[in-house]
């Protein structure tokens, strides 16, 4: 187990709940990713949930130990959340960086981040996304060209629905950020959107190094199927916060927009391909989206009509799902006149609406492409 005089100037927190997980291949990339600091300004917590410390060990060689601490997480959920609080709640370090134990870090990834941290004074460092397949994430949908002191509703940070990267623990823990441990599914969308509303600068660091997310877990929570009322129950359970309730009424809006284009839509079809979509399922997906919409009003007008056209099928719970299928597909044509367009013109050119988050959604992809993978450490 790692030792060391005092606290390090940053926490790497790595939950682990099977021991098939690769966990020797997360802590290796830890100690890569920090590799500008020494043993004492990094510590590496591996937090065992559903697991013993002891079982943990044993996933471990002796090196790897001696750079680690081991914690035992007795939260009873089936997500990361319960270990991501209680790490929250131990560290000592100023700094706190989630890794999911089948993903890794890039080589200086965390380097770069606390560099861009300490000059800029950043509470969260958004850290570049790419996939072991050899795809990058384009989001958050920022304004154009725009990477530094992001705004939540102007950079459409919803749209980055994880909490990796490089947070300051102050900062956190002033606005009473946790994990939600009773959902089964996006539990992290109230800890981002707390940090978003009390966060005083968000930097994004383009290009690797970054986090790299891998393949090859088979028990994935985020890959199990579940029904859409549970897919749907944490943008539910914000939306009867009071101090959700409080935040702008941009914010709420857009991300409300997020959660149904994203996270609801998606499950719908999911469930119509693999033929588990039966009435049940279409009225929880229709009363769960129109309490969102009724929650932040500004969000239906920003809606496509396609979008629209999904909603309105759902309506009926006997609809059939071929026509359903088609609805879906056909929101899912993204140049398309009804994909883009708002169902009041007066609304096509708003900030959530299709036709601006295409737009710097194409920018963002020509800015990637263009300007190399490659990041900088001034982000």
């Amino acid at each position: 187990m790692s030792e060391s005089s005092g606290p390090p100037v940053v926490d790497i927190v790595i939950p682990v709940h099977s021991q098939d997980r690769p966990l020797g291949r997360a802590v290796d990339s830890a100690i890569a990713a920090t590799r500008g600091m020494g043993p004492a300004d990094c510590g590496i917590m591996v937090v065992a949930h559903h697991i013993s410390a002891r079982q943990v060990e044993s996933m471990l060689s002796e090196e790897q130990l001696m750079r680690v601490t081991i914690v035992e997480c007795s939260d009873p959920g089936t997500t990361p959340a319960g270990p991501r609080n209680t790490a929250l709640e131990r560290t000592a370090a100023p700094f706190i960086s989630f890794l999911d134990s089948d993903d890794t870090l890039d080589p200086g990834a965390v380097d770069r981040w606390l560099s861009i941290a300490q000059t800029r004074g950043s509470d969260w460092v958004l850290p570049f996304q790419h996939h072991s397949d050899g795809r990058a994430d384009m989001t958050p949908i920022t304004r154009p060209w725009r990477s530094s002191d992001l705004s939540a509703v102007a950079d459409r940070l919803f749209y980055r629905s994880s909490a990796f990267g490089l947070i300051r623990v102050a900062t956190a823990r002033a606005a009473g950020a946790r994990f939600d441990t009773d959902v089964i599914t996006a539990e992290e969308q109230a800890f981002i959107l707390r940090l978003h509303t009390h966060a005083r600068r968000i930097d994004y660091a383009r290009g690797i190094p970054g986090l790299l997310v891998h393949a090859d877990a088979t028990d994935r929570v985020s890959r199990v199927p579940i029904p859409v009322g549970d897919q749907a129950l944490p943008a539910l359970r914000l939306s009867e916060t009071e101090w959700f309730a409080q935040a702008p009424p941009a914010l709420q809006a857009g991300f409300f927009l997020k959660f149904i284009r994203v996270n609801i839509f998606p499950f719908i079809e999911l469930h119509v391909k693999n033929e588990s979509w039966d009435r049940a399922q279409a009225q929880s997906a229709y009363d769960s989206i129109q309490s969102l919409l009724r929650a932040a009003p500004l969000s239906k007008n920003q809606l496509s009509r396609a979008d629209s056209r999904v909603i309105e099928l759902l309506s009926n719970p006997d609809t059939e799902p071929a026509r359903l299928a088609q609805a879906l597909a056909a929101r899912r044509r993204f140049a398309s006149p009804a994909a883009l367009a708002t169902p009041r013109l007066s609304w096509l050119l708003a900030r959530n609406a299709p036709l601006r988050i295409s737009a710097a959604g194409v920018v963002q992809i020509l800015r990637h492409k263009w300007g190399g993978r490659r990041g900088s450490a001034a982000g």
